[in-house]
């Protein structure tokens, strides 16, 4: 047997045994860290209707695949996945809002569509196209083999992937996963030794950045999740010890991000921006990219649309440091509105989840090439050959 399948194919019975003991139901998943799945008592089952499933989709767009998607879920994990904080305005704005910009299609440009070039620069990575996994946690809440999947799917094009520090299995399991870049998402715990082992491991695994999440300091829930009774299931965490979850340092200061450049020895990524003045300040305080977020509208309800705060702060830090927007990427017009108001990349969440969830590391393929076909067509349109080349004469206020 190779050595992949029997990581796929192993679960400890040990473990297995200490959680029946606990009252908590388990599930096989790939790799070291992830090798349970793990439910409160009294939480609906999560059933793994497509156990190991890998295979690719034709993505038409994202609202059908997450129609598709909805079926596999259990009422509690869909509630939770595709809903916002509260009642859900900044999630819904987050769609609204690309309407607020039209484009300024340029002709007679001479632009040969199969020679358009995606690719983008990121504190040094030559990317092959400006599409991010965005860092999202429990990915064993989509797809049995969770971020293990999920590298492999962004390897396949070779994008770069955000690992969040939540996930279901390991950072070094997941590290191991592909070749791929990969950078580490933290939320600073109040033990600061315990972010300073995170981020040192993080260093040892390979990951070439910390994206510091800063808007995490209290998550929203839906209305609906609350009102479910949050049913959630509860997987175990693969970056810590049995019964270990993430906790959250709501007294964040620009302070930290120095902590994490000297403990980790990398780049930040500051993550969770709307203000310019917060844009402005990070770049001070010594972040190396700035990333426009809201959350996917899970933090704050009654914030901006991401791509409505964009405009702002790219003009208040005029290109010093990259741009990275998410929150509310659906369709390629998206990712080039992004791009021609002054982001550099864009980060993607919940359309990975659908992927992952209906197709494994190929499903996740399969949203990443749909992204890529639509932006080719629009930056076509646009009249330019590289993403690099879109700009303000590419895109107005309607």
């Amino acid at each position: 047997m190779r050595k992949e399948q029997q990581i796929e194919a192993t679960s400890s019975r040990r473990d297995l045994l200490k959680y029946a003991g606990a009252g908590i139901a388990t599930a096989a998943l790939a790799s070291r860290a992830g090798a349970q799945v793990a439910e409160e008592a009294n939480t609906e089952p999560l059933t793994l209707t497509r156990k190991g499933i890998d295979k690719a989709l034709n993505v038409v767009n994202i609202d059908l695949l997450q129609e598709a998607a909805a079926k596999n879920y259990s009422e509690g994990v869909r509630s939770f996945v595709f809903n916002g904080s509260g009642k859900q305005w900044t999630l819904n704005e987050n769609q609204r809002a690309w309407g607020d910009y039209v484009f300024t299609p340029n002709r007679m440009n001479g632009i040969v569509r199969d020679k358009i070039d995606l690719s983008v620069e990121l504190l040094g990575l030559k990317l092959p196209h400006p599409f991010i996994i965005t860092p999202f946690g429990s990915h064993a809440l989509h797809h049995p083999l969770g971020e293990v999947a999920t590298m492999r799917g962004a390897a396949k094009s070779g994008g770069l992937a955000a690992v969040s520090s939540a996930s279901s299995a390991s950072m070094e399991d997941i590290a191991k996963a592909s070749q791929a870049p990969k950078w580490f998402q933290i939320y600073l715990d109040p033990d600061e030794g315990r972010s300073r082992e995170l981020l040192q491991r993080a260093r040892a695994a390979g990951f070439k950045a910390i994206i510091l999440t800063v808007d995490a300091i209290g998550q929203g829930s839906s209305d609906e999740y609350v009102r479910l009774g949050n049913p959630r299931p509860w997987l175990p965490y693969g970056n810590y010890g049995p019964g270990q979850s993430p906790k959250f340092k709501t007294d964040l200061s620009w302070k930290d991000i120095e902590m994490i450049r000297r403990v980790s020895g990398l780049p930040v990524v500051v993550k969770g921006i709307t203000r310019p003045e917060d844009a402005v300040n990070a770049v001070k305080a010594g972040a190396s990219v700035v990333q426009v977020s809201n959350h996917g509208g899970r933090a704050l309800d009654g914030t901006p649309a991401a791509i409505s705060a964009l405009p702002a702060i790219a003009d208040a830090l005029h290109g010093e440091v990259p741009i990275i927007l998410d929150s509310g990427i659906r369709r390629g017009t998206d990712v080039v509105k992004a791009l021609a108001l002054g982001a550099r990349a864009v980060a993607i969440g919940r359309p990975v989840m659908y992927g992952l969830n209906l197709g494994g590391a190929s499903g996740v393929d399969s949203v990443l090439s749909y992204f890529r076909r639509e932006t080719v067509d629009t930056t076509l349109h646009c009249g330019v050959d590289a993403v690099s080349k879109l700009g303000a004469a590419h895109v107005r206020r309607a």
